[in-house]
């Protein structure tokens, strides 16, 4: 992808100064995405070792609190420090989450008792959801229209990687030494210095600046890209105050409860999945579910990466809808485990994780188009943290309910929470592609409607 492929004539021009300050925040934001699969995948990999659970002595139920423990953080997190960023600014918190998350990932190497890890996967979680709240709309702020979905898509991309290269290290190092768990979950300090120190020196959001008034500081920033106030939407927006209010606000409340809802019933049976993925699979009768699972990571990046080849030639709508019905409907596949050869569900499994990839990068694209500047991280930080303690809540639940009921019907039920988000996203889905920020994002935009008028607007107008 190059600048020049996708410059539109109404957008500012996106120069070598430009260009090169958008990849160098895309990256340094993917970074934090890439952290965060990271951490997932090194402690799902690690609480699949007897010599954890033995050291620890750990029970059922601390597994599941150990397991949820990060989501329950980042539901903290993402809204607690959502609020804040949109009160004091991007560009401090958007260093401090991850000097936390730092020193937590230093601390793992120390873990000796089940709370002590439950409480680092909590203030790790802590840092993970205010990142998620700050870094994606900090992209989407200085994006300019025909860049923002690639930009902000590919933060999901990153976050499928991170998994991925921990799960693959985890696996490598824990197969040939299975008492260095330890190691494995402090080795997630690496990516986050390196992503702390490349952090360093980047600009306040110019939208920012401009919601609170601080004109001149906004010129100051976008004259560094040889931009104005003049280009692209950057004069439209307007100064507000941050009122948390303002999301459950007539005006906003229909898009508040559409991005928390999907976001939810797509996250919620992934992470509880593959959090247990070696028991999921080994329930389903593979030979090896272990290496199943390294398999399935792979499978959920090739996913993502479609989602991102696609996302501005199908459009947002379409690309979160379809691979919502599939995701349902190959978990249901599944669940007749004991009535269709191990084939046919290993391949409907699969497929899920493939049709859960292609959908997961609506989650860094939607959320940060549909609140405006002034509550934009409180309205995505607000989003992540119902996803996060709806996926923390099916991911302490899933192994108790391995436990008392059979693969299939758990299973059945992760199935019926995806048709439930396909369901909502049909009815209030809207199609932002080739729009502004402040187009889309203003209260009275075009085809953005409230939900008190939802019920007589056309389908391809809807939204929350």
């Amino acid at each position: 992808m190059t600048s020049a492929e996708l410059q539109d004539p109404a957008e500012p021009v996106v120069g070598p100064e430009a260009w090169r300050f958008l990849k160098r925040l895309t990256a340094v934001t993917a970074g934090g995405m890439f952290i965060d699969g990271y951490i997932f995948a090194v402690i799902g990999v690690t609480m699949a070792l007897q010599t954890f659970k033995d050291d620890l002595h750990l029970s059922s139920t601390w597994a599941g609190l150990i397991s949820s423990a990060t989501l329950i953080g980042i539901f903290i997190g993402a809204i607690t420090f959502g609020y804040i960023t949109d009160k004091v600014g991007r560009k401090a918190m958007f260093l401090a989450d991850l000097a936390g998350f730092a020193i937590a990932s230093v601390l793992m190497f120390f873990v000796q008792t089940p709370w002590q890890m439950f409480a680092l996967g909590l203030i790790m979680g802590l840092a993970i959801g205010a990142d998620y709240a700050i870094g994606s709309p900090l992209v989407t702020e200085f994006s300019p229209t025909t860049l923002r979905a690639r930009l902000t898509s590919f933060l999901q991309i990153a976050w499928n990687l991170g998994y991925v290269v921990a799960f693959l290290i985890g696996y490598l190092i824990t197969r040939a030494y299975p008492d260095q768990w330890r190691l494995v979950l402090a080795s997630a300090v690496i990516p986050a210095a390196v992503c702390l120190i490349a952090r360093h020196g980047l600009p306040e959001s110019p939208r920012w600046l401009l919601s609170q008034g601080r004109r001149d500081e906004a010129e100051a920033v976008l004259a560094q890209l040889n931009w104005s106030l003049e280009s692209g939407d950057f004069h439209a927006e307007k100064a507000d105050e941050t009122k948390f209010s303002v999301i459950f606000s007539r005006d906003y409340i229909g898009r508040t409860l559409f991005v928390s809802l999907f976001w939810t019933c797509l996250v919620l049976p992934y992470f509880a999945i593959i959090f247990f993925q070696a028991d999921v699979l080994a329930a389903l009768h593979m030979d090896n579910p272990v290496a199943s699972a390294l398999l399935g990571t792979f499978v959920a990046l090739a996913g993502a990466v479609l989602g991102w080849f696609l996302i501005e030639r199908v459009g947002r709508r379409k690309l979160l809808i379809i691979p919502l019905w599939v995701t349902g409907i190959a978990l249901f596949v599944v669940a007749f485990d004991t009535s269709l050869p191990r084939l046919i569900l290993a391949i409907s499994f699969f497929v899920y994780l493939f049709a859960y990839g292609v959908a997961s990068i609506l989650c860094g694209v939607y959320p940060m188009e549909l609140f405006p500047t002034s509550v934009r991280t409180s309205g995505v930080g607000f989003a992540s943290s119902v996803s996060r303690i709806g996926a923390a809540i099916g991911t302490f639940l899933l192994p108790i309910a391995l436990n008392h009921w059979s693969i299939g019907g758990t299973m059945a039920v992760m199935g019926a929470v995806c048709i439930v988000g396909a369901i909502f996203s049909q009815y209030m889905a809207p199609e932002t592609t080739g729009r502004s920020l402040v187009e889309v994002s203003s209260k009275g935009a075009r085809g953005v409607v409230r939900t008190t008028d939802a019920a007589s607007a056309p389908a391809e107008a809807r939204v929350a």
